[in-house]
């Protein structure tokens, strides 16, 4: 217990597995360092994580406090994280590998990047593609995680990576628990999402007992779902109560 203690003490570490534009590293990033020391932001397009940058510097992120990779974030998770530790080491920079380069003063480049800041990560954040706008027509609690959303891997092999099947929701989540040391996980996911669909996900992937399930409205409508999983998520819940012990321990 005691060192379950120590560990969840640290300040954590997350990867942001579908990065986009970066609105939700970027409220991650704003957190004290003393909860949240770095984000790893993955995305397939770069032009997406150059937007995602910007945006970082215009709310005045640390470019020290986010770095963004251009990957596949599937294939990271499964192939180069195993309980929370880089167990691949990503390889040299070469002509093969998305180059670096600073935006905004943010560091963009390939998995190469993992080495510096990805060497652990404390929890995974996923606000995956839910399948266009479809997902709407579905009905109340019609979105099946396993039928309904498809996560692109890399068919034929992306950059620095051997062929990845296709995942659904079910092998999206089962992937990220097993990549993380706590099996902290938070999954955003449609309002129509249906209920026992997401717990056989989490059966699935590993989960037992209580997990904790938030809905977010905007002018009285709910609007997405967010799921925590794994036993330290309060850790990052409970914001106030954790800065106030960090600071009395300083």
């Amino acid at each position: 217990r005691k060192r379950r203690g120590q560990q969840s003490s640290k300040p954590m570490v997350i990867l942001d597995a579908f990065c986009g534009c970066g609105g939700n590293a970027i409220a991650f990033a704003k957190l004290s360092s003393s909860v949240v020391s770095h984000i790893i932001c993955i995305d397939v397009d770069r032009t997406k994580l150059r937007k995602a940058a910007h945006n970082a510097s215009i709310y005045g992120i640390a470019p020290n406090r986010i770095i963004f990779v251009e990957a596949n974030s599937v294939a990271v998770m499964e192939r180069y994280y195993r309980d929370g530790t880089l167990v691949m080491d990503p390889p040299e920079i070469s002509s093969k590998y998305p180059p670096r380069e600073i935006y905004d003063d943010f560091t963009i480049g390939g998995i190469d990047l993992l080495n510096e800041i990805g060497q652990r990560i404390d929890c995974i954040f996923m606000d995956p593609p839910w399948g266009g706008i479809d997902y709407n027509s579905m009905g109340k609690d019609g979105y099946d995680l396993a039928r309904d959303m498809k996560i692109r891997g890399c068919e034929r092999g992306c950059i620095g990576f051997p062929p990845t099947p296709e995942v659904d929701g079910f092998q999206l989540l089962k992937i990220a628990a097993a990549a993380t040391r706590t099996r902290f996980v938070v999954y955003d996911l449609p309002r129509n999402t249906n209920k026992r669909s997401l717990a056989e996900a989490a059966l699935e992937a590993g989960y037992e007992g209580n997990g904790k399930l938030e809905e977010h409205y905007i002018n009285s409508r709910l609007k997405t779902v967010t799921a925590y999983f794994g036993q330290d998520f309060r850790h990052l819940l409970d914001l106030k109560k954790h800065q106030k012990e960090a600071e009395g321990g300083q």
